[in-house]
């Protein structure tokens, strides 16, 4: 399954985002934007962590989905950037990551405006 459409549109939608990545709901890196001139802050050892860790968290969350309702998207705010989780469907998560520079509610609002989309008939 390709994403390459939907992470270039992602990656040109604010000038403050950073990195892209569509990983599988074990964790597993499918395809990757980096910004031309960033420097990733995480090695590539810690972001397959990162990515295990929010597959992981995001499963947890879906075991209350029932109750609370289905997850629309967590945004882990850090001192030196900013990053958004989202569900593609139900195989696949989204992660966007900004710096602490950029429009928080804009870029969430945009994202999820892309989503809503012609990608969705995809996952």
């Amino acid at each position: 399954m390709a994403f390459e459409k939907l992470l270039d549109e992602i990656m040109n939608t604010d000038k403050h985002i950073r990195y892209v990545t569509v990983c599988n709901m074990e964790g597993k890196e499918v395809q990757t934007r980096i910004k031309d001139g960033i420097t990733p802050l995480l090695n590539e050892d810690e972001t397959k962590e990162t990515l295990h860790y929010a597959a992981s968290a995001w499963k947890s969350r879906n075991k209350f989905a029932p109750k609370i309702g289905k997850g629309k998207y967590v945004l882990a705010v850090y001192e030196n950037l900013r990053r958004l989780t989202l569900p593609l469907g139900t195989d696949h998560m989204l992660l966007v990551t900004w710096g602490i520079d950029g429009g928080q509610a804009d870029i969430v609002e945009r994202i999820q405006n892309i989503l809503s989309g012609d990608y969705t008939r995809d996952w």
